[in-house]
């Protein structure tokens, strides 16, 4: 029997972006476009970024209120991939799909190459992203995605971690 908040996804039915066509990764830099859970994730990443990353030792306490609706991400330079260490719950129901443990490179297309990208991306040139996440397709029950991508890391280190916060972009939570 399913545990609803521990997995709270259907495994009998797919993932909803797998008849994606295609999808991208959009910056938004008009901040007034952002969403609440965007500007408190970009707040925090702000009040504490040093050298464009968070510190790992960082507090969370902030982020309180983005529960569910975040994901935390280990860089593994050596596989050049990145694993999730925690998937927000509320995404996981959303998106039909579950992710604690998983790595990206083991996300459907276009999910997979995107995430690599977009992730790869900002491990080479660490920096706050803000932005959407749209699919293209026909039968894609959630088409578009609102996130913001904080890097965390040392300036020795570089990125160990990303903290990601992502919701569905037309039924925002009240933050």
């Amino acid at each position: 029997m399913s545990n609803t908040y521990l997995d709270p996804y259907d495994r009998s039915r797919k993932p909803h972006s797998a008849d994606a066509d295609d999808g991208a990764i959009i910056e938004m830099p008009d901040r007034s476009t952002w969403s609440p859970g965007q500007g408190l994730l970009a707040t925090w990443y702000e009040t504490h970024a040093f050298e464009a990353m968070v510190p790992p030792s960082t507090p969370i306490d902030l982020l309180g209120p983005l529960i569910g609706l975040v994901h935390k991400l280990a860089v593994d330079r050596e596989r050049d991939d990145f694993r999730y260490l925690i998937f927000g719950r509320s995404i996981a129901k959303k998106a039909n799909m579950g992710g604690d443990g998983q790595w990206v490179s083991d996300l459907i297309e276009p999910t997979r190459s995107l995430f690599l990208a977009h992730y790869r991306s900002l491990v080479a040139a660490p920096r706050l992203f803000v932005g959407r996440l749209r699919y293209e397709g026909i039968d894609i029950p959630h088409r578009e995605w609102v996130r913001a991508v904080a890097p965390m890391g040392t300036p020795e280190q570089g990125v160990t971690h990303f903290i990601v916060f992502t919701e569905t972009a037309h039924d925002p939570q009240q933050i």
